[in-house]
């Protein structure tokens, strides 16, 4: 059954979703968060909404253009159901190209008796063993400079983690990890091997996971961040129990050098 967010518990998922995901770097200005770490992923890389905050959205949207040109990246603005509409008309104005890539952001609640810890699973508490990195590079295709980045945004975890992986045929054919803030578990990086798929591998780390996170930090809550035209991770994610919707996001970029 679908749970109905509040507008709180809404923020603390967004929240989760930020911190499960560190930048590099971040730059707070007048309520939006503005996030590097060296274009790898546009999550870690575009400007985050929190609130309106007091000052002009077109200046704002001026300062962030400036920071990220600094910083040799083009200036990428992440919106959410949430954030006013006023920011998107900026953007348009200022000859953004249209949304791109709508996230949703699939939510359950958690409880002990929801969740059981699967055999054969292996969890890695906070931070991940080398060849969990190594087969995430491998199934994700990164290149070298990427998967350095990778790994030192992983190095940025401040919050509790687990790294989860299983194996077939002596190697790992299934990784995933989750990230704890507030109560609420987001799990990310989630990638099975083509040779493995349709085994319920991918099933089987997430739910290590989020039964990990009930019992050793005590979460009531998981989320999952995935692309609303994957039609076959939307099912897998909701076929997990992740059955409500807790908002969406959708990115809009201006011209500029290229990631990772």
């Amino acid at each position: 059954m679908a749970t109905r967010l509040t507008t709180p518990t809404i923020r603390i998922v967004e929240e989760a979703c930020l911190n499960g995901w560190p930048a590099l770097r971040t730059i707070v200005l007048d309520g939006w968060v503005l996030r590097l770490a060296e274009g790898y992923t546009r999550r870690a890389n575009s400007v985050h909404v929190l609130s309106p905050g007091s000052r002009h959205a077109g200046e704002k949207v001026a300062a962030c253009e400036r920071i990220y040109e600094a910083h040799g990246l083009p200036a990428v603005f992440c919106l959410t159901s949430m954030a006013p509409s006023s920011i998107g008309a900026v953007l348009d104005r200022r000859g953004y190209d249209p949304p791109e890539d709508e996230t949703c952001v699939l939510y359950q609640d958690l409880s002990p008796a929801k969740t059981r810890c699967l055999d054969q699973v292996d969890l890695a508490e906070g931070a991940p063993t080398e060849e969990w990195l190594e087969t995430l590079g491998r199934l994700q295709d990164q290149g070298r400079a990427a998967r350095e980045v990778h790994r030192r945004i992983l190095d940025a975890l401040a919050v509790p983690a687990v790294f989860a992986s299983v194996c077939e045929e002596g190697h790992i054919a299934s990784v995933a990890f989750g990230a704890v803030h507030d109560g609420i578990v987001c799990v990310n990086s989630v990638a099975t091997d083509p040779a493995f798929q349709r085994r319920g591998l991918a099933q089987r780390t997430i739910s290590a996971i989020l039964a990990w996170a009930v019992d050793r930090c005590g979460a009531t809550g998981a989320c999952v961040p995935v692309v609303a035209a994957n039609r076959p991770a939307v099912g897998l994610y909701q076929g997990l129990g992740f059955a409500s919707e807790a908002y969406r996001y959708h990115y809009r970029r201006r011209s500029g050098p290229s990631e990772i």
